[in-house]
């Protein structure tokens, strides 16, 4: 784990540019629960988008199968005065999303890098390289969307 301007990250998943979401291989995932399967990996807010949704009171997921692009929507969530979409930086197919962040998604906000959103298979190599990763492209990055954001009025000071 790295911390950045008081957030942490870990440093062994990727994240998408936009959108604020990580990406985790589900055999490299520390959920006990887990079992390891090669292709498949994990999308999840991470702390920054789980911060800047505000509460989220609500979440659904697109249907297990579903064949996803990249910047497809996977999810939407409702916030108390929002209702938006989340959208996959890499595409593949739906293969099974979290029952506990669709029964409590409060835990998103908790724990945004404990809690995974949904599973995808089929990803392509290629697309995950195109995500954000190692500590000093993460640090550069996170700094930059966090300024960002505190510009939009997303982030308090």
């Amino acid at each position: 784990m790295i911390t950045v301007a008081g957030y942490e990250l870990d440093e062994a998943r990727r994240y998408g540019a936009e959108g604020n979401l990580w990406v985790a291989d589900v055999d490299a995932c520390a959920d006990a629960g887990a079992i390891a399967v090669a292709g498949v990996v994990r999308l999840g807010l991470d702390p920054l988008g789980a911060q800047s949704s505000g509460d989220i009171v609500a979440i659904s997921f697109a249907a297990v199968g579903s064949l996803l692009a990249p910047r497809a929507t996977f999810a939407t969530v409702e916030e108390a005065k929002f209702v938006g979409p989340l959208r996959t930086p890499a595409g593949g197919r739906l293969r099974a999303f979290n029952e506990q962040a669709l029964q409590a998604p409060g835990a998103i906000n908790a724990d945004p890098l404990g809690v995974w959103l949904v599973e995808l298979v089929d990803v392509r190599a290629t697309e995950l390289d195109t995500l954000v990763c190692g500590e000093a492209a993460l640090r550069a990055w996170f700094e930059r969307s966090l300024a960002r954001l505190r510009n939009e009025g997303m982030i308090a000071e």
